[in-house]
């Protein structure tokens, strides 16, 4: 018997991060993609912590209003509460050593790397369905995105984007329906899982670049997620939140920044700390001199 055909979808939400303080008419809107183990699409905290202090930085000064917005990239994989690749790795190390560790004698070389094979491998099977759902996705419901992008952009005067990983994807799509004056004004990628010919159309010169007045790329040679095992879903093809856009010349609005001596150490975790160091790396808004007593 067939499935039941849905009418219906559920709308991606936007979830209010901080509140205004000031009269600033400015809000900043937070797309998450690839989620961590257990993570939830509706959990903000590390984005906040770096909005927080990008409100407190003079260099930056942003508004202290801020959006999470929540959309299908994959979530329910990763909404299950336990961290298969950890209690995996726990549960082969302890099978494989039970001997050994009865007489405390420690885990092999060997065990170890299994053990962290098999993080890898769990890691890459959640990675491969996230980005399959996140494709199909970010295309699909563009056009909503777009929507409520434009809708912000009639209630307030600054619209900022910030997009990480998948969610980078998600923002392309919706910007690529929206003529040029009614994107956002600034938004910022990090850590894209797209390749080159998914963004440069909209990037190359006299573009205007993705954003109205600046769109700036953060990427990482460190970022295994994007390094490795992207790379296989891609087919070979290094997505440029790894390496960028080396040796192509991009409109004048643009701007590459490498994040890599921000980011924790290689491996996994060098994609997931995108959220929680943005303030150290994200672009200031203007430079600020020792003695500038106007910040």
């Amino acid at each position: 018997m067939a499935a039941p055909r849905k009418f219906f979808t559920e709308l991606p939400k936007l979830k209010v991060l901080s509140r205004p303080e000031d009269k600033r008419s400015e809000v900043t809107v937070y797309v998450k993609g690839f989620l961590a183990q257990g993570e939830s699409p509706e959990r903000f905290e590390d984005w906040l912590h770096s909005h927080r202090l990008l409100v407190l930085s003079r260099q930056h000064n942003w508004g202290p209003a801020a959006l999470g917005y929540s959309w299908p990239s994959g979530s329910p994989l990763s909404q299950i509460p336990i961290p298969f690749a950890t209690l995996g790795s726990t549960a082969y190390l302890i099978s494989q050593n039970w001997k050994r560790l009865s007489h405390l004698r420690l885990p092999t070389p060997a065990s170890i790397v299994g053990a962290v094979a098999m993080d890898v491998g769990l890691h890459a099977a959640r990675l491969a369905y996230q980005f399959s759902t996140a494709t199909r996705e970010s295309h699909e419901r563009a056009e909503m995105l777009a929507w409520r992008l434009l809708d912000l952009r009639r209630k307030y005067d600054t619209l900022r984007v910030v997009g990480h990983s998948l969610g980078c994807r998600h923002i392309v799509e919706a910007c690529s329906l929206m003529s040029h004056n009614e994107r956002p004004d600034a938004i910022h990628l990090c850590a894209p899982a797209l390749v080159q010919r998914d963004i440069l159309p909209y990037i190359q010169p006299n573009t205007g670049g993705l954003g109205r007045r600046k769109t700036v790329i953060y990427y990482s040679h460190k970022d295994l997620t994007l390094g490795i095992l992207l790379r296989a879903l891609l087919k070979g093809e290094q997505a440029i939140g790894e390496i960028g856009i080396p040796d192509i010349e991009l409109d004048k609005t643009v701007t590459m920044v490498d994040a890599s001596s921000s980011l924790g150490g290689f491996y996994i975790q060098a994609h997931t700390d995108y959220a929680d160091k943005f303030h150290y790396f994200a672009l200031p808004n203007k430079r600020v001199l020792p003695n500038d007593d106007t910040r």
